[in-house]
């Protein structure tokens, strides 16, 4: 199934492909709350059972029987589940840092120019500087389709992911220790994405992957995704800096703002460099 696209270089941010391993996530998590729920009802009963079992038989053996499953709700499962819940809560704080580390780190070339290729929405690093939480919440329900400016910047971005891959290991590495399924699905994604473009630059050097991408259905929608997923991810995480930690939202904007201005002037210099060459 090929993506909803406006013109060749639009792309639609809602997932056209289905993804069964969300709902098989989502049937475990539902089973699983029914079996937790309907063992907690259980154990109760049960203790009943057998200090009503004690009354009639008069075996007062049956009297400590009958505190069992409350030991095993009060000790094994509701202290486990405290435990479980402030163990998440660490996971989720260690979740933030890594994000830190992933956004600021070499993977801001993929971001910047994505937003520099960008015709439609328009995401200005300067305005996001000065942008409202407001703003940037609007921005991102507003998401809808991308439309960029040409192939050639297509292929800027996906091939700025090469040099960006260790990052992405890194963070499939650390989504494995941490178990955090849904992210070591989308950097297991990325990493095929990034193997697809390294193998056809190394062997077609003077094309371009992007043109060869959108050849197919298949392609296409790989493209779509990698690329609608890094502009959504990227207004996520931004919002829940502005939210959560406004101070490090500034740094993270001075920082690709600085990218962007150097990357900005680098290219300015190329191309004067050419022109006194020409």
């Amino acid at each position: 199934m090929q993506p909803d696209m406006t013109t060749n270089l639009s792309f639609n941010c809602q997932q056209a492909i289905p993804q069964p391993s969300e709902g098989d996530s989502e049937q475990k998590k539902k089973k699983f709350f029914t079996a937790y729920t309907a063992l907690l009802f259980a154990l109760p009963i049960l203790t009943l059972f057998f200090l009503w079992l004690e009354h009639v038989t008069h075996i007062l053996f049956l009297a400590h029987v009958a505190a069992i499953p409350l030991e095993i709700m009060f000790g094994a499962i509701i202290v486990e589940r405290f435990l479980a819940g402030r163990e998440k809560k660490g996971r989720l704080r260690q979740l933030m840092h890594m994000k830190s580390y992933i956004f600021r780190s070499r993977i801001r070339e993929v971001f910047i120019n994505n937003f520099n290729a960008l015709v439609t929405p328009q995401i200005d690093i300067r305005k996001l500087a000065t942008a409202e939480l407001p703003e940037l919440c609007k921005l991102r329900e507003d998401l809808d389709v991308l439309t960029y400016r040409s192939v050639e910047d297509l292929e800027t971005i996906a091939v700025s992911y090469i040099d960006a891959r260790s990052v992405f290991v890194t963070f499939m590495d650390w989504a494995i220790q941490h178990d955090f399924e849904a992210i070591l699905e989308d950097m297991i994604f990325v990493l095929h994405f990034i193997q697809d473009v390294r193998m056809y630059k190394e062997y077609h050097p003077d094309k371009l992957f992007v043109e060869y991408a959108m050849s197919t259905p298949q392609g296409t929608e790989k493209l779509r995704k990698v690329l609608t997923d890094a502009v959504s991810k990227f207004l996520d995480y931004a919002i829940e800096l502005k939210t959560e930690r406004p101070l490090v939202y500034d740094e993270l904007i001075s920082e690709y703002l600085m990218a962007s201005e150097m990357k900005q002037s680098h290219e300015q210099g190329k191309g004067a460099a050419v022109t006194q060459t020409a």
